[in-house]
């Protein structure tokens, strides 16, 4: 018997630490999403959502315009001073909100696949339609430079302001919109938030805004919906994840 116990005592001091149970580790409770995170993300889902509707309105009522030159343009902005106001407010709310909204788009990116192209292409989309919310204030001068000289001349001061090259850093980025929607768009598409699709959607609505003839302003606004239902899917996108994360945490 006193064998046994020794066989049994050397055995238990020759077994390594490893082979015996380890005790289970507790389960860490998932912490909720900050009340401040969710309202956040719900102010940029509905801005997605309100402002390409904006910019739609903003397009369809812009002045008509029968030339393609700059006197052509000025004249349509002075002909009609509410018509030109109301569609420079609206167009100005409608870049400030996606330009707000946009940059909840990485937010929808689950891991790291795309994450990349969602945050950059965000932040200049972000930036982009920011500074075109800004460039809405030449409406008003190019309206009372219309009233209050020559056409030719209002043309010439026109170029003059535009053409500093200051001036463009601020207000003339808007080629970068369309650049970053397409970055953040691959980005999306990679983590399989939005279909790839989105891709040409974007191309043609912009492509549509610019070549489509402002004689008939609903036509470059009816042109743009493309590229305006791409932001408005991501929105609702946006919304659906507060929601699945609400019930998923059970806030």
């Amino acid at each position: 018997m006193t064998t046994e116990t020794l066989d049994s005592t050397a055995g238990a001091a020759e077994r390594r630490p490893s082979d015996a149970p380890r005790p289970a580790r507790p389960v860490q409770p998932t912490p909720s999403t900050p009340p401040t995170h969710r309202a956040l993300a719900v102010a940029a889902g509905i801005a997605l959502i309100a402002g390409p509707a904006l910019f739609f309105a903003g397009l369809a009522t812009s002045p008509v315009q029968e030339g393609d030159d700059k006197v052509s343009y000025i004249t349509s902005l002075a002909l009609d001073a509410t018509l030109t106001q109301v569609s420079a407010v609206l167009l100005h709310y409608g870049n400030l909100l996606m330009g707000v909204g946009v940059l909840a788009l990485p937010w929808l990116v689950r891991g790291t696949r795309g994450a990349v192209a969602a945050v950059i292409g965000g932040l200049l989309a972000a930036v982009a339609l920011l500074g075109n919310s800004g460039a809405l204030f030449a409406d008003w001068m190019h309206l009372e430079l219309g009233r209050a000289i020559y056409l030719e001349t209002a043309a010439d001061i026109s170029d003059a302001v535009l053409a500093h090259p200051a001036f463009q850093l601020c207000f003339g980025i808007a080629p970068l919109i369309s650049v970053g929607l397409i970055v953040a768009a691959i980005g999306l598409a990679r983590a399989g938030v939005i279909g790839w699709w989105s891709i040409p959607a974007l191309v043609a609505g912009y492509a549509g805004m610019l070549f489509l003839p402002y004689s008939i302003p609903i036509l470059p606004a009816l042109g743009t919906l493309p590229m305006l239902a791409v932001l408005v899917l991501a929105g609702v996108r946006v919304l659906g994840r507060v929601r699945a994360d609400r019930r998923v945490r059970g806030a």
